[in-house]
Order: C-alpha cells, then structure tokens, then sequence
C-alpha cells in the first residue's frame, strides 16, 4: 500500500512527498516531521485540559472547586429502599397540610425502624438530612405499604426445608404413586392417602422414603427382575431398623414407625411372602398405644389403614385372632369403605355393594368356624351380591378377600368357579402376589373339607396376607 505521507503533511492538507526519515516540506517550514505513515502516538495523555503535557494519567492531586462540589453532592445523594419489582409513582404536588402530615408520619417511621432522631442540636445523619418530601413519601409508603412479591410469612407458616431427592427415588415414588397406590383404596380418583398422605410424609422422613422405595421396587420386580435385589436388601435393612428401635419406646410411637409398617405391609401384599403376620402383629401392638402420637391428618388415614389390615389379615392367621375380630361391629373396622361423596354419586351403590359383601363374608367364617353344615344358602347370596358389581368397575378390585373366604368354604363347583373367576380377573388387573398365592392354596383346603375346619388350619396352607 502506498504511504499516506506524515501527518503534518496531513494536517496541512498538502500532498506528503514522503522523504525519509523527514519530508521536504516539513525541513522548509522548519516543522518537526513524524515520517511517511498515518498512525502515531502522541508524546501526551491529551492535547489540552488540565492533563496537557501530561506523559501519564495522574489525577490532579488539587481538583478543582467544581470536582469537589460534584463529589461532595454524590456522597449526599440519599439511599431509597425499592423492592426488586416496584415501580416508581408519580405522585402530584402535595399542599402544605399534607406534607406536614408527611413530615410526622416519616418521623414515626425513623423512630419504627430505629432511626436516630437528634433532640439537642446534634447534626442529622446525612441520609436523613438531605431527603427531600418526595423522597420521605415515596419511603414510608415502601416501608408501610406490604409488598406482594416479598411478604414475610407469619409465625408457625414457614414450612420445613425439604433435601432434594434423587433421581432414583423419585422413579420409585413415581411409580408407587401410579402402580401401587391406586390398588390400596376403592376410589383412586377421590381420594388416595398413599399418595395424598404417605408420599409427602416420605418427602420429610428418610424411614417412610426408604419403605416407599423398597415397595416400588418390589412391584417393578415383579416385570424387571433386576430390581429383587434393590427389595430384598432394602426391606431386609428396614426390619433390622425398626428390630433396633423397638428398644425405645420413643423411637417406636410414631407416625413416621406407622407409616412405615403400613407400606411395609403393602409390599408383603404385592409379594405374596408368608412373614406378613410379624408384621401385622407389630402394626396391632403399635396401634394399641396410638394415643402416645399426636392426632394429625396422617394419623387418620393410617388408623383407617390400620383397621383395613387388621380386618382382612387377623382372620388369616387363626381361629382365635378372627373371632377377636369379625366378633365386634364391622361398622368400626370399615371405615376405610367411606368417602366424602355427592348425594347424587354413582359410586354410592358400589360401596354399599362392598360393605354388604364384606359382612356376609364375616358371617360365612364365623359360620364355619362354629359349625360344620354347609351355607350353601349364604354363599348364593354373596355371589348374587357380587354379581350386581362388574369386573371393570371401579372398586372392584378390593372385594378379593371377600371371594377368597366364599371359595375356600363353597363345595359347589359353580361357587367356586365363580369366586375363583373373579379373584383371577383382578389379579389380571393388579399382579400382586397375594391374589394368585390364595388362588393357588385353594385345591388344598378343599381337600380338607369335611374332615377339619380350614378356618382352623387357614394359616398353614395360605400364608399369605390375601386382600
């Protein structure tokens, strides 16, 4: 590229001849010349101004009266407080009534908010002394006004902090939430306490999250046997837990304990195991000194569950325990049927359905257990019940341990052939267990009838919490 010449040259607007290391025409007017090129730095940090001459930008040790003022007006600019989201408001001229009454309201703001007020003379802290009336008004009105996007809650309202879950935990209580959960109750859609319930108490207590987790592990194993291990040792780490606090009373009345051996139980229904009874006993014991824990919602829910567990598994276990049991008022162990429903429900007439069958299942072992003839005539009467509630409707999964009683005492292969259908075609829906345990442990208390009593031998040959 051609040189542009010196800058001298430039400045003058003359055509640059380009001599090296000076241009002729710079020597003739006897001007110092830069040489051919258009870019130099300048010996100086400016040209003119206080800095001229200046090799480095030094500020002047001595500014001027004008700087100073301009600092001195910065360091009393007063400090307003706006939340994040506040806008400012333009607010008319105020009359002199009105800004007195803003001068005392903004007096009794600094005394609120410990403001120091002088009362012998003393100097007023800058920030208070240079506020004009504008700016008093617009601090009391932030100060008193309450503020949507930064309200303080109340006392007692402030929720405990909640340690972020996993990934994997979250899987599993997802899926509790949607596979296992739905089974337990009648009506899913209106109301379901393992999930309602049980899941936000799993959120804040690492016991009742561990069970959650062993029990949706145990219901994905039943599809991915990957997960048994991830069950076995966990719900095997869960037992030993609650082995140890059993010493303490305190470590064992609690909701966070009754949570955990309802789950638990839950997973012994989707397993099909035969160790269900130490864990029910434990629920019983528990629940006896259940006026140790603070009544709460959640206690609500697992005294219903409670009751649930206690009058479908006790009779599985004995003679003696079943009595104890389906002796009593049915209405007492069946509140879990009940829900808070229209008066114009459908599903009124399929819970009425359920707890007339579950009562005329009680009155069929009872019978058995202090007789010998067969109650054809009350079996006929429970089919006939159960037939008015089809297969695909919902609750009809809760009636197994009803059909499980009425198989285990029909002799008519048309009972038996029915209940039996019926019990299959839930576990079609649900895959727990403990359906197709009880289906199976069938043909053997047949074989029993009329020679002994299969109440009195129930718990040897179906040990499996059928419900």
């Amino acid at each position: 590229m051609s040189s542009a010449g010196c800058f001298q040259c430039s400045k003058r607007r003359i055509i640059c001849d380009n001599t090296e290391p000076t241009c002729r025409k710079c020597q003739k007017k006897g001007i110092e010349c830069s040489g051919p090129g258009r870019i130099r730095f300048s010996n100086g940090v400016a040209q003119r101004g206080r800095l001229k001459g200046c090799t480095i930008p030094v500020a002047d040790p001595s500014p001027g009266p004008a700087l100073e003022a301009h600092t001195q007006a910065a360091a009393s600019v007063p400090c307003k407080i706006r939340w994040k989201n506040d806008q400012p408001v333009n607010t008319p001229r105020k009359n002199a009534k009105r800004v007195a009454a803003a001068n005392a309201a903004g007096s009794n703001t600094r005394q609120a908010i410990n403001i120091p007020t002088p009362s012998n003379g003393d100097a007023i802290p800058a920030c208070a002394e240079t506020l004009d009336q504008n700016d008093t008004d617009d601090i009391d009105e932030q100060i008193n006004r309450p503020s949507e996007k930064a309200s303080v809650p109340a006392a007692g309202t402030i929720h405990p902090w909640l340690a972020p879950l996993n990934s994997q935990t979250r899987m599993l209580m997802s899926h509790f939430a949607e596979q296992v959960a739905p089974v337990m109750v009648f009506l899913d859609h209106v109301s379901n306490g393992y999930r309602d319930v049980l899941l936000p108490l799993a959120c804040e207590d690492e016991l009742v999250q561990r069970a959650v987790g062993v029990v949706a592990a145990q219901h994905l194993a039943l599809h991915s046997p990957s997960y048994q291990a991830i069950a076995d040792h966990g719900r095997a780490a869960l037992i030993s837990r609650l082995c140890r606090d059993s010493t303490s009373p305190d470590r064992v009345f609690n909701t966070s304990t009754w949570a955990t051996l309802i789950v638990l139980l839950v997973g012994e229904t989707i397993t099909g195991s035969s160790e269900y009874g130490h864990l029910l006993q434990t629920l019983m014991c528990l629940f006896q000194n259940a006026d140790r824990i603070a009544p709460s919602s959640a206690c609500s829910f697992l005294s219903q569950q409670t009751h649930m567990f206690e009058f479908l598994g006790q009779p599985l276990l004995g003679e003696h325990q079943g009595v104890n049991v389906l002796s009593f008022p049915l209405e007492n162990y069946l509140d879990w049927t009940y829900y808070d429903l229209p008066s114009d429900s459908e599903h009124h007439q399929v819970l009425h359905l359920s707890r007339m069958a579950f009562i005329k299942a009680s009155q069929i072992y009872l019978g058995r257990v202090t007789s010998t003839q067969d109650q054809w005539q009350l079996l006929e009467s429970l089919k006939q019940l159960v037939s008015q509630i089809e297969p695909d409707q919902m609750g009809s999964h809760a009636l197994v341990w009803v059909c499980f009683i009425a198989a285990a005492d029909s002799t008519d292969p048309e009972h038996r052939m029915f209940f039996v259908d019926r019990m299959n075609r839930i576990f079609a829906k649900t895959k727990f267990q403990n359906i197709s345990a009880g289906v199976q442990a069938l043909p053997a208390i047949w074989s029993q009838q009329g020679s002994s009593r299969w109440t009195k031998s129930l718990s040897r040959l179906a040990p499996t919490l059928i419900m």
